[in-house]
């Protein structure tokens, strides 16, 4: 990383008076985009992993809370058993694999692969494996063939998901060297996801905690190809945690440095909306594109990118300017443990939705509000402040769209997505 103040300018706006800081950054990926780079916004850089250490990578936290991705960076592949379930695992065989389809992550929100491909008319279908009610534990009824990032072909199949940890089987084509292993959702809860490499038969720590980065800079399967017969095309771009929001405006590069009119704009929750087409297809960046980023606190910051350097050729560097332009950002939770879930998520027009948050220690005021992507108030209510556990139940007369669910304690705020179908 490389970094560079530009200029200060003050500026007194009705709600904020906040010195904006004009800053260029590099994020270098490095030859061949060898690396993937977590950035934050206020903080710069906060962790970096080779792209190729892991093969899956399991949900552990928020709305998609069983998904399962698969590493596309480094030629990996994954795909359904199309000719038995999971009573095949025995006699699987890879003949005719070159015409299987393969299944890819989601592009617009952290929902893997495995998982991405549920029945939608099956609420109980999670992709990999089937929710029972009485247990409250996902059976997987399905088999996959994965390459891994080594290049090995391997059969793999996702026993369950109970008590919070995912148990998997994974070995040989032929069935030589099977192993089971699990990843519990407990080591990695500060964090979207736990990594598991199957070629090393570990699992990793790749990521910082969610509320410490906002971007990912790296590669990832696009289907944007799939017009030309590439389904599953490997790019290299910036996907957003899914606590942010993200807004693009296209001006006249004359006026973007000092373009600013985010309120007029719609933000976005997809994770993709910085993606990879801020630069043309032979690495020319587009100097009209604007991107506004809200983060979970609401402040909005301004993003331009300046340049970029090939990894093929060269470093693999990202170049922009960052700004901040509202808010002042709010130190991490000392009294608001990580925890805040919500079920239903997704939720149904008309239905009781309950929070469960827990304080670590008693607050003297505390309140829940939801927002729409457009940052207005549509829900404030008081919460019980007292140390402990706490469930919290309203009914969603919200409107289809995406929301911000925020637990906000002396000051202090934890924030997940709620989706209203």
């Amino acid at each position: 990383m490389k970094k560079q103040f530009l200029l200060a300018a003050f500026s007194c706006a009705a709600m904020y008076s906040t010195a904006q800081i004009v800053i260029t950054d590099t994020v270098i990926m490095g030859p061949g985009y060898a690396n993937q780079i977590w950035y934050s916004l206020p903080h710069d850089e906060m962790a970096t992993q080779a792209k190729n250490n892991w093969d899956l990578a399991f949900r552990t936290s928020g709305s998609m809370g069983s998904s399962i991705m698969a590493n596309h960076s480094g030629g990996g592949t994954i795909w359904v058993y199309p000719k038995a379930a999971k009573a095949g695992w025995a006699t699987l065989d890879t003949n005719g694999l070159s015409t299987w389809e393969p299944q890819y992550n989601s592009e617009t929100e952290w929902t893997g692969a495995l998982g991405r491909y549920a029945n939608p008319a099956d609420a109980f279908d999670l992709g990999w494996g089937i929710y029972d009610m009485g247990t409250h534990y996902v059976s997987g009824d399905s088999v996959y063939i994965i390459k891994t990032q080594a290049g090995a072909f391997k059969k793999l199949i996702i026993d369950r998901l109970a008590s919070s940890t995912y148990t998997f089987t994974y070995a040989n084509i032929d069935g030589t060297d099977s192993t089971t292993s699990s990843i519990a959702k407990s080591t990695y809860s500060s964090k979207n996801f736990g990594y598991f490499s199957l070629d090393t038969k570990t699992a990793i720590d790749r990521e910082p905690a969610t509320e410490d980065w906002d971007l990912v800079f790296g590669q990832y399967a696009t289907g944007d190809y799939a017009s030309m017969g590439i389904a599953g095309y490997t790019v290299t771009g910036v996907l957003a945690n899914d606590t942010l929001a993200v807004a693009k405006a296209v001006v006249d590069p004359a006026t973007r440095p000092t373009y600013n009119a985010f309120a007029a704009l719609s933000f976005s929750s997809d994770i993709n909306g910085l993606g990879y087409n801020w630069k043309s297809t032979s690495g020319v960046i587009k100097d009209s594109n604007v991107y506004f980023i809200r983060r979970n606190n609401g402040d909005i910051w301004k993003l331009n990118f300046t340049g970029w350097i090939s990894g093929v050729s060269g470093n693999g560097s990202a170049i922009f300017t960052k700004e901040q332009l509202t808010g002042t950002s709010i130190a991490s939770s000392t009294k608001v443990n990580t925890t805040l879930t919500l079920s239903p998520n997704p939720a149904q027009n008309g239905t009781n939705i309950s929070i469960v948050y827990h304080f670590e220690e008693n607050v003297n005021n505390a309140i829940v509000q939801v927002y729409d992507l457009m940052g207005r108030v549509v829900m404030t209510q008081p919460l019980d402040s007292n140390k402990g556990l706490h469930a919290y139940t309203f009914n969603n007369n919200f409107s289809a769209g995406t929301y911000i669910i925020s637990i906000v304690a002396d000051d202090e705020k934890k924030q997940q997505k709620l989706i209203v179908q």
